[in-house]
């Protein structure tokens, strides 16, 4: 059982994977996905890091496919999708570990684009973008402050990969991963 706070972000991410807008999450949605953050991010689509990203993107889905059982049509809605992913990852366990931090840090790596090891506020709002949040970059920016836990002007993966956390799997209203996809 879920409460308001995560089903309304489960619900605000489904809308994010559901590329095509058909109501469903299917395989072309994950690839759409990494699609639009590769070119968001100027990464080419034969690269190392685009490698990683479509493998995380890959084990991310047949786990929260193997976890829900789910028929021959390969297609999940959004009440399985959100059954899905609080069983796997809401309190953060092994399956999180497995399979949803490991797609995750593929893709913020991808928003380094530089290399340096560090987010810059630019490739964060290039990375929101990819994700079509629709953040304005004021509200960006805020984002951006909230989650620089040692505000050296810069995120690092493993700063983002704790607001991801927060997002996927916290019932705290105030925690600034909640924001990651916009207001809600």
């Amino acid at each position: 059982m879920t409460n308001d706070l995560l089903d309304r972000k489960l619900e605000r991410a489904f809308t994010h994977l559901d590329a095509d807008s058909n109501g469903v999450i299917d395989e072309q949605d994950m690839i759409a996905l990494g699609s639009r953050l590769l070119s968001a991010l100027s990464e080419p689509a034969d690269s190392p890091k685009a490698t990683e990203v479509f493998r995380g993107l890959t084990d991310f889905w047949v786990d929260l496919f193997n976890e829900l059982g789910v028929g021959t049509d390969q297609k999940l809605t959004p009440q399985q999708y959100r059954d899905g992913m609080t069983r796997l990852y809401k309190d953060g366990g092994p399956a999180y570990d497995k399979s949803f931090r490991p797609m995750m840090k593929a893709m913020l790596t991808v928003a380094d684009t530089n290399g340096d090891g560090q987010i810059s506020p630019e490739e964060f709002h290039r990375a929101q973008t990819a994700f079509d949040t629709k953040l304005e970059p004021e509200a960006a920016e805020a984002l951006f402050a909230r989650i620089d836990k040692n505000h050296d002007g810069y995120l690092t993966v493993d700063e983002l990969l704790a607001a991801v956390r927060e997002y996927y799997t916290g019932d705290d209203e105030d925690a600034p991963g909640n924001l990651l996809f916009g207001e809600l």
